[in-house]
């Protein structure tokens, strides 16, 4: 892979900062927002005399940049010439990465809501011409290029002489911008603009996510699916009848939710599909990423970019919000009312749970309390849906809407993380529940006609059995 890098050779600068303003016409930068720069600095005295120098500054398009690895949406990327970019069309604002910066060479635009910061003019240098500020400076003190071309102006300038980089014990991160000169001067920059070691890596925010939230998730992942394998191999030991073989080929049925329940109940769970895929798929950062890489790969191929993929992602989200609100006012009372109605929690609830996880890992016979319309397992796998759809949403709007407010952006991509995967962790449990629990099956089917056998209605949901029996 090329590497496209700066040279700056501090024996000629001169300070005169054409470099900046060439940059900010360039880029129709707003004021206070800045690719490159320089600022001065004091005189000092040297063994020799009084020492006069200056800070010129702009994204270093580091090797091991601490950059890439806090974007969370995968934004901030590395091109095949090497460059550090930011892809605004996939950039919320949460500033993560600039946090993560430090040589502080980015910042996040007020009035485009995105991370900005200098890109060695790609664009330009892509169409064939020199970044505006390598063209621009009077002092020929810019020297770029390809490094990995011994032709280009780089190659031939290291032969003659010799460069440093900003660099600490603390922190060396190899930044590709290199500057030449005296070596008290570049000693005095690194003096007094060292790279700071506090910021290379994201918020705190971004921190627990990566360090908590992820590991959290991955972890109990993992317990649920060696708790569901050992589930299984006991079912398998003990040889479980289906129960529905001893059933007749036709059973009454009792009515359990409209059709327009149905309708939203498969409607939701092939958004939550939906978004679950693309949402793991735009985060592409290790430090972030919960899917194996051809995964997030594969995504990318079938939606063409991360622009478009990210485009999908916010439109099915918005449209289910629609939906849902059209569900929630037009439906209120008849739907919404009851749907949480039902799902109140109530003390045989606790019991409920502890007799039936006894019944599917042990030889338990226990009988199990009593229940309304859901059991306790189900009445808890919706109130996870329920709340873990609020707070997606929510979480997923306020990254839509207030892009660059960093401080929020930052705790709802957080939100929205640890939302989304409280969901899946619930339905991997529900899905196992429906196809694996012969017992369970019957309300799995109810799903797809509203009604449910009395069979099952009597010993599974008695309380609603009794009171659905009474009315008719």
């Amino acid at each position: 892979m090329p590497r496209q890098t700066m040279i700056i050779d501090m024996d000629r600068c001169v300070g005169c900062g054409a470099c900046v303003i060439a940059c900010q016409e360039e880029w129709s930068l707003p004021e206070g927002v800045v690719r490159n720069w320089v600022r001065p600095m004091p005189p000092v005295s040297s063994s020799k005399a009084l020492l006069f120098t200056h800070y010129v500054g702009m994204c270093s398009h580091c090797l091991e940049a601490t950059c890439l690895d806090a974007c969370p949406t995968g934004a901030t990327f590395r091109d095949d010439q090497g460059r550090i970019r930011v892809d605004a069309n996939t950039c919320i604002g949460c500033g993560y990465c600039v946090e993560a910066c430090p040589y502080g060479a980015r910042m996040v635009r007020g009035d485009l809501k995105i991370a900005e910061k200098c890109d060695l003019c790609a664009p330009r240098v892509d169409a064939g011409l020199e970044p505006a500020c390598v063209i621009t400076c009077p002092a020929g003190a810019r020297i770029f290029g390809d490094l990995d071309d011994r032709k280009s102006p780089p190659s031939r300038y290291l032969l003659s002489h010799r460069v440093r980089r900003l660099e600490t014990h603390e922190v060396s991160i190899r930044p590709q911008v290199a500057y030449a000169g005296k070596n008290e001067v570049i000693d005095r920059i690194i003096e007094e603009y060292p790279p700071d070691p506090e910021k290379t890596s994201p918020p705190l925010s971004g921190l627990v996510l990566q360090k908590v939230a992820r590991p959290g998730f991955l972890g109990l992942l993992g317990l649920v699916f060696l708790g569901q394998g050992v589930a299984f191999f006991r079912q398998l030991v003990r040889g479980e009848q289906k129960e529905e073989e001893a059933r007749p080929a036709v059973e009454p049925t009792l009515k359990r939710r409209d059709m327009a329940m149905v309708w939203l109940h498969w409607f939701n769970a092939l958004v939550w599909l939906f978004e679950i895929l693309t949402g793991f798929g735009l985060l592409s950062s290790e430090r972030y990423r919960v899917t194996p890489g051809f995964f997030n790969q594969t995504m990318l191929s079938l939606f063409g970019s991360r622009e478009t993929l990210l485009q999908f992602h916010v439109v099915v989200g918005v449209s289910w919000v629609v939906v849902l609100l059209a569900y929630g006012i037009f439906g209120f009372k008849r739907y919404l009312v009851s749907f949480l109605r039902n799902l109140k929690l109530d003390r045989t609830d606790v019991s409920w749970l502890w007799i039936e996880s006894k019944r599917i890992f042990f030889r338990s016979k226990k009988e199990l309390p009593p229940q309304g319309m859901y059991n306790a397992g189900q009445k808890l796998f919706g109130l996870v849906v329920s709340v873990g759809t609020v707070l997606v949403i929510a979480s997923g709007l306020v990254m839509h809407h207030f892009p660059g407010d960093t401080e929020i952006v930052r705790w709802s991509i957080l939100v929205h993380f640890a939302a989304a995967a409280m969901v899946i962790v619930g339905l991997v449990v529900h899905l196992y529940m429906t196809m694996f629990v012969p017992s369970e099956r019957p309300a799995f089917f109810s799903m797809f006609h509203g009604r449910i056998l009395e069979s099952y209605a009597r010993v599974n949901n008695r309380r609603w059995f009794e009171q659905k029996t009474k009315k008719g």
